[in-house]
């Protein structure tokens, strides 16, 4: 088995309907991989009942971390669990990622950092993603090759693989959902190597980015960051 040690990193909010299948799949798929590996869940004020499921898995299971705050937003989330991973590869994951892309193709993902320092699940190839997400979706995408010349397909995969000595080397401050291409730029600066790997995808529309509630303020806050640039 391999001895390369993985963090997963999941973001959590109001998520207490999946919690138990994204644990159950998520356990499975890294003792499968390695022998040392680390689950952490972040949740972010949710006002379900997300933290009791959480309390409960990590009674349950040494592997397991759990963290809370107050809601702060995607961005602040992940800034906290990059920090908080103690793995080799940092496996950031949407809780829903067991639905939508399938862990099956988490262990091919991983073996890809023998080339570069990111692999990202890329679902604008064999994904079925609905006309209300693609369009805003690929013209986002636009736009931020036009700003910061990142031409990366999927900026807001919830699937990525990333080594962990690439996000030590960065400094991030993004809060929203932002952070997917503060993260990207920074690392495409310092010189890491970033690839898309096409991956199957099934959308599910109950996540928590919604394109009316969240998509202007994201790109507001991506506005913002071009002109502000704290690079």
């Amino acid at each position: 088995m391999n001895k390369v040690k993985i963090s997963a990193v999941i973001p959590v909010y109001n998520s207490c309907s999946i919690l138990q299948g994204t644990y159950t799949s998520v356990k499975k798929v890294l003792s499968e991989m390695t022998d040392e590996y680390e689950i952490l869940f972040r949740n972010d004020g949710s006002r379900d009942g997300s933290q009791k499921v959480l309390e409960k898995i990590a009674r349950s299971d040494k592997h397991v971390r759990i963290f809370f705050n107050e809601n702060h937003g995607l961005g602040y989330v992940l800034r906290q669990m990059f920090k908080d991973a103690r793995g080799e590869l940092v496996v950031y994951m949407d809780a829903d990622a067991y639905m939508t892309f399938g862990l099956s193709q988490l262990p091919s993902l991983a073996g890809r950092t023998n080339e570069a320092d990111v692999v990202i699940a890329s679902r604008y190839n064999h994904g079925s993603i609905p006309l209300h997400r693609l369009i805003p979706s690929r013209t986002y995408k636009l736009i931020n090759e036009l700003l910061f010349g990142v031409g990366i397909d999927d900026i807001g995969s919830g699937l990525v693989v990333f080594k962990k000595s690439a996000l030590d080397r960065i400094k991030l401050y993004s809060d929203g959902f932002e952070i997917h291409i503060e993260l990207y730029t920074k690392l495409h600066k310092a010189g890491f190597r970033i690839i898309e790997v096409p991956t199957d995808y099934v959308h599910w529309d109950e996540g928590s980015f919604n394109m009316l509630k969240h998509g202007p303020r994201t790109l507001a806050m991506t506005m913002k960051y071009w002109l502000t640039r704290y690079m």
